[in-house]
C-alpha cells in the first residue's frame, strides 16, 4: 500500500511538471513565431510608378500622368525608385534595400535642386535599415534563445516520461514479485498458527505478545524475567537486588543492552533462549503482509 501511494505521488508530481513545461512550451513557440512573422517584408504591395519618373506612389496619387502597377520590392530593389514625397507611400522594409541604387536614381532625375534634400533623406533611410538590421540581430538572438529554453523543456518533459516508464515497469515487477512470494508464503502457512511453526523450547510460552515461563520465582516473565534502572536504562541485570529501584523487564526486549559485571557474567549464568520468539514474529509478520489465513 506504501508503495502504491509513493507510485501515486510520483505519477502526480511528474503530470504537474508536464502541465508547467507545456506551458513553458507554448509560450516559447509563441515567442519563436512571432519573430519569424515579423521577418516577413512587404515587398508585395502594390505601388505605381510612371514611364519616365524615378518615384513610385500611391494608386491615385496626382503626378500619375501613366500609370505603371508593380510590385514594391520590384520598384525599391530592382529599379531604385524612391517614395513619393506628396502621396508618401509605404517604404520597403525588407532585409536587402538597395539604397545605394536608389540613391544614385535620384541623383540622375531631372530635379537637381532637391539633391541635398535627397542625400538627407537616404541617410535617415540608411539609419532606419541600420536600426531595422539591429533588431534584426535581436530576434534571431531571441529565437536562438528560446529554442534552447524549449530544447531543454522537451527534454526535460521526455527525461519525465521515461522516469514514470520506469516507475510502472518497476511496480509490475514487485507486483509480480509480491505475488510469487505470497504463493510460496502461502504454501508454507496458511491455515497454521505462528507458534507451530517454530521450535519453541520446553516451557516457554508467549503471553500478552513476550515470551513467558511459569517459574514465577525468577519474576513475572519466569525465565525470561531481567532487571533495569527505571530511567534511561543502560544494563542488564539478571537480579532485582543488583541496584536501586530496578523494575522487571521481558528479556526480549533488553537482551540488546550490556551484561551488568556483577550479576549478569559468568559461566552460571543461564539466559534463555529467543530465537524462536524472532522466528514467530518474523512468520506472524509475513501472514499479515500476505494476508494468510
Amino acid at each position: 500500500m506504501g508503495l502504491d501511494n509513493k507510485f501515486i505521488q510520483s505519477i502526480d508530481k511528474y503530470k504537474w511538471y508536464g502541465v508547467i513545461y507545456a506551458i513553458l512550451i507554448a509560450f516559447f513557440v509563441g515567442i519563436v513565431l512571432f519573430p519569424i512573422t515579423a521577418f516577413a517584408d512587404n515587398g508585395n504591395i502594390i505601388v505605381h510608378v510612371t514611364a519616365t519618373g524615378k518615384c513610385y506612389h500611391r494608386e491615385g496619387c496626382y503626378h500619375l500622368r501613366s500609370d505603371y502597377a508593380i510590385t514594391l520590392y520590384e520598384a525599391v530593389v530592382e529599379n531604385g525608385y524612391n517614395p513619393c514625397e506628396d502621396c508618401k507611400p509605404p517604404e520597403y522594409d525588407g532585409p536587402e534595400p538597395l539604397h545605394e541604387k536608389m540613391e544614385k536614381s535620384q541623383s540622375g532625375s531631372s530635379n537637381k535642386s532637391n539633391k541635398t534634400a535627397s542625400t538627407t533623406k537616404t541617410t535617415v533611410v540608411t539609419k532606419t535599415v541600420e536600426e531595422k538590421k539591429d533588431t534584426t540581430t535581436e530576434k534571431v538572438v531571441l529565437v536562438i534563445l528560446c529554442c534552447l529554453g524549449g530544447w531543454f523543456a522537451i527534454n526535460y518533459v521526455l527525461e519525465t516520461y521515461s522516469n514514470i516508464k520506469e516507475a510502472k515497469k518497476k511496480k509490475k515487477i514487485e507486483k509480480e514479485f509480491f505475488e510469487q512470494e505470497k504463493k510460496k508464503y502461502m504454501e508454507l502457512y496458511a491455515n497454521r498458527e505462528p507458534i507451530t511453526l517454530v521450535d519453541i523450547p520446553d516451557g516457554s510460552f508467549i503471553k500478552d505478545g513476550v515470551p513467558c515461563t511459569k517459574n514465577t520465582s525468577k519474576g513475572i516473565y519466569g525465565d525470561y524475567t531481567v532487571y533495569v534502572a527505571p530511567h534511561k536504562p543502560r544494563v542488564l541485570h539478571v537480579k532485582a537486588s543488583c541496584g536501586k529501584n530496578l523494575r522487571p523487564i521481558n528479556y526480549y526486549n533488553a537482551y540488546r543492552l550490556p551484561h551488568c559485571k556483577k550479576c549478569a557474567t559468568g559461566h552460571k549464568l543461564n539466559l534463555p533462549k529467543i530465537d524462536w520468539y524472532e522466528d514467530y514474529l518474523e512468520i506472524d509478520r509475513i501472514k499479515k503482509k500476505y494476508n494468510i489465513p
